[in-house]
């Protein structure tokens, strides 16, 4: 069980890192004048971008729980 945790999040962690590269995640968090950064598209990858750390951070903590034996 350990062992597919790990893999799960090291899966998770290399999804985050490729989607935190690219030119879409770039556009979404870079700021610009007159509204652009509100674009629907940008709330999408945002909301991708929240889904992956969530993500993350829950397979950590599931990775530590095994851990300690809880």
């Amino acid at each position: 069980m350990l062992h597919r945790l790990r893999a799960d999040l090291e899966d998770a962690t290399a999804q985050l890192r490729a989607h935190m590269a690219s030119w879409e995640y770039a556009f979404a968090m870079g700021s610009s004048c007159h509204g652009g950064s509100e674009h629907p598209v940008h709330w999408e990858t945002r909301h991708r971008t929240q889904q992956l750390q969530a993500r993350c951070l829950d397979l950590k903590a599931r990775v530590a729980e095994f851990e300690s034996g809880a």
